[in-house]
């Protein structure tokens, strides 16, 4: 995988964030205690720009994405922090005020197509609905737009294809389906919760395309879950860092594949597929050691440091906070400015 540029062509951040996202906080009641799913998680999206958020699963990336649609459903609560969006706090919203964002300013891409899609409603049916309800379109002209959406998104023959039931669809087509119920209002923000991940590379290069010329053309930010650093590579202008509910890194993309500053960071580097002729070393993958812990029963101090090659002491004794090292960079290690982690150079103690 050829890492990608240092710096992208961004959007323009003097007009502020799309959407600022501060101090998140979420907790479930379990029978074990009290887990924080997401504890503390800050960060911006501007308007034309792809944030990627990555980590393991359990993690708490998709917890976050579904607590800022304010989807989070008991046990589950969100207890603490604020979600700005277009400078509202969508935390101090109705539920009625919430539905009226959902599916128009703000639209979610869900994992799975099959079990996100009504299999006994047509094609046709289910991207209509978004627009009849919050543009007030007639079916007519609803069923209209699908068929222009359907177009738009790729699908051949659209107009047939508004007759058919999700079963009839390939799994990629669903995607595709997904792509244009969320984009059929034109939303200023797409959440996109690991909307690969059940596509062949095929499958998953087109659609990645479609996003990335949607997007060009729409202007919309874009939040982009993901557990695989490739796709990041490929879509993303910068990049979180998630590890048992905390950001422990954020920077722009080029930065944190060029020169990682916290060892999760690196582990999940080293863990990607790679063809390199001229360093035979590195074509062996190399694993993190572990699991992510449970996220109520976290150890003492940072949380990685059980599966950490460069822990210490004192890495157990207090949560590391981020610290800035670089522009728009920042790292949740107490040792970030001792460590070489970066891609040319190896790694040293």
């Amino acid at each position: 995988m050829t890492p990608p540029p240092a710096k992208r062509p961004g959007p323009n951040v003097e007009a502020g964030p799309l959407l600022s996202v501060t101090d998140l906080r979420v907790h479930f009641r379990t029978r074990r205690g009290l887990a924080k799913a997401v504890d503390g998680v800050s960060f911006d999206i501007h308007k034309g720009e792809t944030l990627a958020v990555v980590g393991e699963s359990g993690s708490g990336k998709s917890v976050t994405s579904m607590a800022l649609m304010r989807l989070i459903q008991p046990p589950g609560r969100i207890v603490g922090g604020s979600v700005l969006f277009d400078g509202e706090d969508l935390l101090a919203r109705s539920e009625a005020q919430m539905r009226e964002i959902r599916g128009n300013n703000i639209a979610m891409i869900f994992q799975e197509p099959m079990t996100s899609l009504n299999p006994v409603f047509t094609i046709g049916d289910q991207i209509a609905e978004s627009t009849m309800l919050h543009k007030g379109l007639s079916r007519r002209a609803a069923m209209a737009s699908a068929k222009e959406m359907l177009d738009l998104v790729g699908i051949p023959e659209p107009g047939l294809r508004l007759k058919c039931y999700p079963h009839e669809f390939s799994g990629g087509m669903r995607q595709r389906v997904m792509i244009a119920i969320a984009l059929s209002c034109g939303p200023k923000l797409l959440i996109a919760d690991e909307p690969t991940t059940a596509l062949d590379v095929t499958i998953e290069a087109q659609t990645l395309d479609l996003m990335r010329k949607l997007q060009r053309e729409i202007g919309m930010g874009i939040l982009f879950i993901t557990h695989d650093l490739g796709v990041v590579a490929e879509v993303a202008d910068r990049v979180v860092v998630m590890y048992a509910g905390r950001a422990v890194e954020h920077g722009l993309v080029g930065d944190i594949f060029r020169r990682p500053r916290m060892p999760y960071t690196s582990g999940l580097l080293d863990s990607i597929p790679r063809v390199d002729p001229k360093a035979a070393e590195r074509a062996q993958l190399t694993g993190i050691p572990g699991n992510v812990p449970n996220p109520d029963a976290l150890p003492s101090g940072c949380a990685f440091h059980p599966r950490c090659a460069f822990a210490e002491a004192r890495c157990t004794e207090a949560v590391p906070g981020l610290r800035p090292v670089g522009d728009d960079h920042a790292a949740r290690c107490i040792r970030t400015e001792e460590l070489d982690l970066s891609r040319d150079h190896g790694r040293s103690r």
